[in-house]
Formats: C-alpha cells, sequence, structure tokens
C-alpha cells in the first residue's frame, strides 16, 4: 500500500499541488520512468531537498525534486 510522502511537518507535492505516493511513477527528462521511493525535505532555506527512487533500468538514485516536477512544502 502506497502512503504520502510527509517528513517533518513537510510535504512533496507534484505539479499539481496533489501529494507524491511512496511507488509513484515520473518521467525523467530523459524520457525513462521513475519510481519515487521516499525523500528528505530540505534542510535549510535555500535547499531543495531530495527525491529516492528507482529507475526501470534498475538503478536507484537521490535527485532534486525539480527533476520531476515535484516540490517540497510546508
Amino acid at each position: 500500500m502506497s502512503e504520502a510522502i510527509v517528513k517533518d511537518a513537510w510535504r512533496l507535492v507534484d505539479d499539481k499541488d496533489q501529494l507524491v505516493q511512496t511507488g509513484a511513477v515520473y518521467i525523467g527528462r530523459d524520457g525513462l520512468k521513475f519510481t519515487v521511493n521516499g525523500g528528505q525535505p530540505p534542510h535549510k532555506p535555500s535547499s531543495s531537498g531530495r527525491v529516492y527512487g528507482d529507475w526501470e533500468t534498475g538503478h536507484s538514485g537521490e535527485y532534486f525534486p525539480h527533476v520531476f516536477d515535484l516540490v517540497w512544502k510546508k
């Protein structure tokens, strides 16, 4: 079962201001599918935070949220 990605009073939202659920699939700028598994909200005002997940190629990683048109909101 997927859950909304919420951490330390921050919530991860998409470009329609909808909560991002674990397991949600987004398309990267290279056209590959990325499954979001979690993330870390910003730790200071100038930070954008990070999102964690897996590419359809089997690689995992940590990325800036804007790569997938996502943003952390308080």
